[in-house]
């Protein structure tokens, strides 16, 4: 069974693409792969729900469960090459609204994975959907392969906890992440408002 790329919320993709042609037609993308890119180039790929979770969570032994939707990614594709990806947030009437372009390096990282990821043997056994987990406090981004029965994560490059590229269960991601989150040293709170 291959990878299954979830549908969207309704208007998403069209909502990304409108603003992403918008933004090439009027020069408002500065970044180096789209400073020159023309808007009937550009194409969007790869739709994958974007969650995140919390270094707390994890030290104190939390599992995936734990993570939140933060919005959908997309890949931004220019004559067939991953150049850049463009993401959405949720809006307060629950609509999901255009939020950035990055051309950063989990692009590039996302582009090698996926290719990585689409030649897994357990694909071919059991559906597995794609995600995005971030744990921004920890600079953490992996792909995540989501199936009712079991989960693997690909960390992405750069990764505090190395393995880059690499496919990994939920709980040996888990046990390195929360590992690597309770040898890091804490900040102080935050002073009283």
């Amino acid at each position: 069974m291959p990878l299954h790329l979830p549908d969207p919320p309704s208007g998403a993709h069209d909502h990304v693409k409108s603003r992403l042609h918008t933004l090439a037609a009027h020069g408002g993308l500065h970044t180096k792969a789209l400073r020159g890119a023309r808007a009937d180039q550009l194409d969007l790929s790869t739709p994958h729900q974007v969650f995140t979770l919390g270094a707390d969570d994890i030290a104190a032994g939390g599992g995936l469960d734990r993570a939140e939707p933060a919005g959908w990614r997309y890949l931004v594709e220019s004559a067939g090459q991953v150049v850049a990806s463009a993401e959405t947030m949720p809006a307060p009437d629950g609509t999901q609204r255009f939020a950035n372009v990055n051309e950063g390096p989990f692009v590039d990282a996302t582009d090698k994975a996926m290719k990585v990821v689409r030649k897994l043997p357990k694909l071919e056994a059991a559906g597995f959907e794609l995600r995005l987990l971030r744990v921004p406090s920890l600079y953490l981004t992996a792909l995540w392969l989501h199936s009712p029965a079991e989960d693997l994560l690909v960390p992405l490059q750069p990764s505090p906890i190395g393995k880059e590229g690499k496919s990994m269960s939920a709980a040996e991601f888990l046990s390195d992440l929360a590992e690597y989150a309770r040898s890091r040293p804490s900040l102080p709170p935050p002073p009283p408002v």
